[in-house]
């Protein structure tokens, strides 16, 4: 490890980006390496890092472009739904309604989750940011929660089992090729499983719920993580202008009403207090 230079550093990010790599996935690798070295550093195993002239950075992150795919209408949704097997629409429907990203709702366990209070639990150590977080349960999900409660002797799963495990209550750890066949199937090639926990996010948030709750659900350590997470397409532009739309009517209809008036209200109380002068203006 000590003979490993900034240059090495730079050729493999060059060699990694040259097969395609995401920025995402280069960026990944890069803090990877960094922490390994900062590892060896605090361990006293090295003296140096590569990723560091003195005390200036000498290896830059590449530039994320954020991702903007969603569902472009309500259509694509259920298509998507309708072409994967029960296992994955199950675990299509978790991430649409809690933003949960996929090895988050993988590694559920039944103890994490309580019907009663409709609370399902995302431990520390299963959590990106290492923060235990709460979230609610839409009905819709407890639908499917109370489906896959029982195992095939028709007996509850105990606190261990994976709750979107396998028919006997085992660890799923991926979904990717069974995503893969449902979204060519569906004819959305170019949604990725991931842009599912973008397209919950945006809808919280169009839906008009505070930031501070959706960062809380998407489990980002700042509001400024999650301003620049949520997509808006066009639906929610569209969303917009009905909004900005049925404010100018209210105006519009409230400068009508005022506008047609026989009489100023303020004319109405003089009339009032000269045809009964005793007439209290409280009363």
């Amino acid at each position: 490890m000590d003979g490993i230079t900034t240059d090495d550093i730079e050729a493999y990010r060059d060699a990694r980006k040259a097969k395609g790599l995401s920025a995402v996935s280069l960026n990944h690798d890069l803090k990877l390496l960094r922490k390994m070295f900062a590892w060896g550093i605090r361990k006293g195993y090295l003296e140096r890092t590569p990723f560091k002239i003195g005390t200036e950075p000498a290896i830059k992150l590449e530039k994320e472009q954020p991702r903007n795919k969603r569902f472009q209408n309500q259509d694509d949704e259920q298509k998507v739904l309708d072409a994967a097997n029960p296992h994955l629409r199950g675990v299509i429907i978790a991430m649409l309604d809690t933003a949960c990203r996929p090895g988050e709702i993988l590694s559920l366990q039944w103890r994490d989750v309580s019907l009663e209070r409709r609370e399902l639990t995302i431990r520390a150590e299963n959590e990106k940011t290492h923060r235990e977080r709460i979230i609610p349960i839409s009905s819709r999900l407890q639908a499917v929660l109370e489906m896959r409660r029982l195992d095939p002797l028709g007996q509850e799963f105990g606190p261990d089992a994976y709750v979107f495990g396998d028919r006997i209550g085992r660890r799923v750890k991926s979904v990717r090729e069974a995503w893969k066949n449902a979204r060519e199937a569906a004819g959305l090639r170019d949604l990725q499983l991931r842009d599912l926990r973008h397209e919950a996010g945006s809808r919280f948030d169009e839906a008009g719920v505070p930031i501070i709750y959706v960062s809380n659900l998407l489990g980002h350590s700042s509001l400024a993580t999650t301003s620049r997470y949520l997509n808006i397409n066009r639906r929610g532009l569209h969303l917009a202008m009905q909004k900005f739309e049925e404010s100018r009517k209210n105006r519009e209809s409230v400068a009508h009403a005022l506008h047609t008036a026989e009489k100023p209200a303020q004319a109405v109380v003089r009339d009032s207090l000269q045809s009964n002068p005793t007439k209290s203006l409280v009363s």
